[in-house]
């Protein structure tokens, strides 16, 4: 026996240690996988020669302001402050798998009476139990416990990075919606000096009273316009307000604006950056966490050894029971049991186990794959945006040029100002659009930022 219990001490038969080489050995044989072939822009093998990979095109988005708001937010969002206490739980269900590795100990004390003879006894006991863990069942569950936990950890870091990736967006929203306030009262201004010099040339008969009508529907459709886009900016900082954990008024202010965006995005991308985003390191874990589940379900189906130990004595005389251990009694014993007939069940069970393991591989394999789908889609947006912008910018110069000549063409008398308030309108509705293009080029940046694992954004 005490040979036996050295070695379960020492080593269990049949457990094994989930190691890098075999947890890539399950994930090459998803199905997913093999029909994925990634793209020559993600490097796959970081050479001595290769420059590290920069985020310098993030961080210029990350200003003083910003990074207060997102640090304020990592420490009062409801959901991360829900979600951490949900990660306790699950560091302690860790603790209570790991107990199973160690012996239990009770304190047992009880009394009878046999109403016939009015004889009594009392009992007072020590009991110990103790499995031995010889197969690794055990063993087994405590580091498939311990996986869920780096699981739950990395499904922790993906929540505050993507609660400080909505404060970014917010935050920038913010900033465009404080823009195209801005420039919609600019356009409601040129509007309202048309329709003055509409009702001038309405009295001298040079205008009709159906332009004077047109001009002032568009002037009261663009104050609703307006009050819309003040009760959006409002809902907009409600939004950050809450990200923040802050009470939703909508008082919050920005001040930052829109800085030029100087830092070009990288053409190559190391495949590793990848590897380790937060919610692809979580689903790793799930396919350790069933690599276990497999070797504690195989164990369950082996005889199992148990030792136990009693220690107390028993007295007729309850008043004498402060003298129960003046000849006290030992026992120790052991006993194995096997499963013999439960109608399949454990073996049922570990074809449910190696099935989930093969859900969990196949899981990462979608979860590389969305990942992968979300960068490219994040560097399609962008280089749209950017040649959007070129075209804009084009139109923006000719429409100022245009103005330009206006202005010139009132001074020698061959145009007048109502053909100039047109186009400054019209150069006030190509400024809106390019406050879109920006906003997009910001957040798209953001998207592609959270894609390659947002390495940074949630540790301020």
């Amino acid at each position: 026996m005490g040979a036996l219990l050295l070695f379960n001490l020492t080593s269990c038969i049949g457990y094994k240690n989930a190691t890098p080489e075999k947890i890539e050995e399950l994930k090459n044989t998803s199905a997913i996988k093999a029909n994925v072939e990634i793209s020559d822009k993600w490097i796959q093998e970081q050479g001595q020669n290769q420059p590290a990979f920069s985020y310098a095109w993030m961080n210029e988005l990350l200003t003083p302001e910003l990074e207060a708001l997102i640090k304020e937010g990592l420490a009062h969002n409801a959901d991360i402050i829900i979600s951490k206490e949900k990660l306790n739980q699950v560091e302690l269900a860790m603790d209570i798998a790991g107990s199973s590795l160690y012996p239990s100990v009770n304190a047992l004390a009880n009394t009878g009476n046999n109403l016939v003879s009015g004889s009594h006894i009392g009992k007072l006991q020590l009991k110990a139990n103790w499995e031995l863990d010889l197969w690794g069942k055990n063993k087994s569950a405590e580091m498939a416990s311990v996986s869920q936990y780096f699981s739950a950890t990395f499904q922790q870091k993906m929540l505050e990075q993507s609660v400080a990736g909505m404060i970014a967006k917010a935050y920038y929203l913010n900033i465009a919606g404080q823009y195209q306030e801005q420039k919609i009262s600019e356009y409601i201004r040129k509007t309202e000096d048309l329709k003055r010099i509409l009702t001038v040339q309405n009295k001298v008969g040079t205008a009709n009273a159906l332009d004077l009508s047109n001009i002032e529907s568009e002037s009261i459709l663009l104050s609703s316009y307006l009050e819309k886009i003040k009760n959006a900016n409002s809902q907009s900082r409600r939004s950050l307000e809450m990200l923040c954990g802050k009470y939703p008024e909508g008082l919050i202010k920005v001040s930052a604006k829109f800085s030029a965006l100087q830092q070009d995005i990288p053409t190559n991308f190391p495949l590793n950056v990848l590897e380790k985003r937060a919610d692809i390191m979580a689903q790793q874990f799930q396919i350790e966490s069933s690599f276990y589940e497999i070797q504690e379900a195989k164990a369950a189906r082996l005889p199992a050894i148990n030792i136990s130990a009693a220690f107390g004595a028993a007295e007729t005389n309850v008043e004498g029971i402060s003298n129960l251990f003046s000849n006290p009694l030992i026992k120790v014993g052991g006993g194995l049991t096997t499963p013999i007939f439960n109608g399949g069940k454990l073996k049922k069970n570990v074809e449910v186990k190696t099935s989930q393991q093969k859900q969990a591989v196949e899981q990462y394999a979608k979860s590389v794959l969305l990942a992968l789908n979300e960068v490219e889609s994040a560097l399609a947006n962008l280089g749209s945006i950017d040649k959007q912008e070129v075209f804009q910018q084009r139109a923006i110069s000719s429409l100022e040029k245009n103005i330009d000549l206006t202005k010139k063409q009132i001074n020698v008398g061959s145009s007048n100002s109502f053909t100039l308030l047109q186009k400054q309108r019209d150069l006030v509705k190509r400024e809106m659009n390019t406050i879109d293009l920006h906003l997009q080029q910001r957040i798209e940046r953001i998207n592609l930022y959270m894609a390659l694992g947002a390495n940074g954004l949630a540790n301020f």
